[in-house]
């Protein structure tokens, strides 16, 4: 069954690279549905569910770790395994994102092919957790197509 993914960044760029280095490493593992902004993205989390949630730092309105606070203080979305994706921050961002709850921290730093390997690594690494954990993995029974809402 392919992981779900909520892929959150605020630079439709970024999500559109990161989106074809995913599936070119995952295949079909993936189902990656991009937003860009947190808003949109608490709406997803409201109507559809995901496996793990990828989220850039810096997005206007509402910066990632309040967005992930969001995230680990709603019922249905707490226990989702949450990944910071980002070029801004350093260990200081990382630790205060882990803090909060994040499950993982990787840098866009440096080529675009291994920082989404090293990413899909993580996301496998989580989703695999949750599933050790007790946490089953969400069943999809209609198709969902990898999706870039711009709206």
């Amino acid at each position: 069954m392919p992981i779900r993914i909520l892929h959150v960044d605020d630079e439709p760029a970024h999500l559109e690279i990161t989106r074809i280095y995913l599936k070119k490493e995952a295949k079909d593992d993936f189902v990656i549905v991009s937003v860009l902004s947190a808003k949109k993205a608490l709406k997803e989390l409201e109507n559809d569910d995901f496996d793990v949630i990828v989220s850039n730092y810096k997005m206007p309105a509402r910066n990632e770790i309040e967005f992930l606070d969001v995230v680990k203080r709603n019922g249905k979305s707490a226990n989702i395994p949450f990944i910071l994706f980002t070029g801004i921050g350093g260990p200081e961002v990382a630790e205060k994102a882990l803090n909060v709850g994040a499950e993982g921290y990787v840098t866009k730093r440096g080529c675009p092919a291994t920082q989404c390997s090293r990413l899909a690594h993580v996301i496998r690494e989580q989703a695999q957790r949750d599933e050790d954990d007790g946490f089953e993995r969400t069943k999809v029974v209609r198709y969902s197509p990898d999706t870039l809402s711009l709206a």
